[in-house]
């Protein structure tokens, strides 16, 4: 493994953290694409629309929570498999998925898919 791979797998598991560790892994010109037919659903361009556009359309969230299971690396692309557990509006999701990311020199996330393993009930779970 090279010292970018390295990197690169440090900046994607950043993402995880939350808050402050994970705002400082993603790029100022992030692309962000979340999948499916709800509310969420769409490309996130820019920081601003992923730390803040995108949080809003989600909430309320009374629990959003990743467990990260695997990260593997392929150069500048890292893919990732987690357990998400989420509750919002009386609802609850717990469901398998995963994310595709790409990662500059610099280590910074500057796009990402995601996956779910559901995805008809992650878009009931986010449905008005």
């Amino acid at each position: 493994m090279t010292d970018q791979d390295t990197l690169n797998i440090a900046v994607v598991r950043a993402m995880y953290a939350g808050d402050e560790v994970e705002r400082a892994s993603i790029a100022r010109d992030i692309i962000w694409h979340v999948p499916g037919h709800n509310p969420v659903s769409g490309s996130y361009h820019g920081y601003d629309e992923y730390t803040q556009l995108m949080p809003v359309r989600m909430a309320p969230l009374t629990r959003w929570d990743f467990t990260l299971h695997d990260v593997m690396v392929n150069g500048a692309i890292v893919m990732t498999t987690f357990r998400l557990v989420g509750e919002r509006k009386g609802k609850t999701i717990d469901m398998c998925g995963g994310h595709l990311m790409r990662v500059t020199a610099d280590g910074k996330v500057a796009e990402g898919w995601g996956f779910a393993d559901d995805q008809d009930a992650l878009d009931d779970f986010f449905a008005g």
